[in-house]
């Protein structure tokens, strides 16, 4: 029998580490080309800070959110608990400029780059590419890519049931004004009522309307059901 040092072991474990299924996220602006200069010049400037704030707080970013193509920014995940509330923050920031966002879950086979989302590759990366894609034709805000799965199969009805609860959200938040948006990132960071109330010079009527008009617990409600489900994903490859 072939021994293996303690070294070798020490590789082999990083190496199988670095194989484990993770998340991609990238995000599309739309139609940010129609807009005039200064207006460009200003979204790039607001998206940069809400990147660097998101790159600050996260636990569970590997390779942090990068802007790739002026309209599009992607990072990687090693955990699902902060995807969506991330997203949020950053619609948010830049409304009403609308963006996608697709979450593609598969290996990544280079190494990670710690310090910006670039020159990486891997199932995780195609399948989030897949679901940006699939975005364009659909007009919707968010997409769930898993590398080797179809939403559309019988056997993967968590896949399904994930899309299809994010395509009914999206077609909620496209209604929404800048200030719900505002509201539910506050409220997912349990910021008191009275708090956002102050922040955002509104008064807590104005703000108790917008969380229950907008069914904004049962939103944070999907959102961490929605999490779990893609935990139990990485676990399971």
């Amino acid at each position: 029998m072939v021994e293996i040092s303690y070294i070798q072991l020490k590789w082999l474990n990083i190496i199988a580490a670095a194989m484990r299924y993770k998340i991609v996220l990238i995000g599309d602006i739309v139609g940010s080309q129609k807009l005039n200069e200064a207006d460009r010049s200003r979204l790039q400037e607001d998206l940069s800070d809400l990147i660097k704030k998101i790159n600050a707080r996260s636990e569970t970013i590997e390779a942090p959110l990068t802007i790739t193509l002026g309209d599009e920014f992607q990072c990687v995940y090693s955990g699902a608990e902060s995807i969506l509330s991330d997203t949020w923050t950053i619609l948010a920031g830049i409304h009403p400029v609308r963006v996608r966002f697709s979450i593609g879950i598969g290996k990544i086979v280079t190494p990670i780059n710690r310090k910006q989302s670039l020159g990486m590759d891997g199932p995780a990366f195609y399948a989030a590419r897949h679901g940006i894609e699939k975005l364009k034709q659909t007009n919707k805000i968010y997409r769930i890519e898993i590398a080797g799965e179809s939403g559309t199969e019988p056997d993967m009805p968590e896949l399904s049931l994930m899309n299809h609860t994010l395509e009914f959200l999206s077609n909620e938040m496209k209604r929404w004004k800048k200030v719900r948006f505002q509201i539910l990132e506050r409220v997912n960071r349990d910021v008191a009522i009275k708090d956002i109330a102050r922040e955002l010079e509104l008064s807590e009527a104005a703000v108790y309307k917008n969380r229950d008009e907008g069914d904004l617990n049962l939103v944070l409600g999907l959102q961490e059901t929605i999490s779990r489900l893609l935990h139990l994903k990485l676990k399971v490859y």
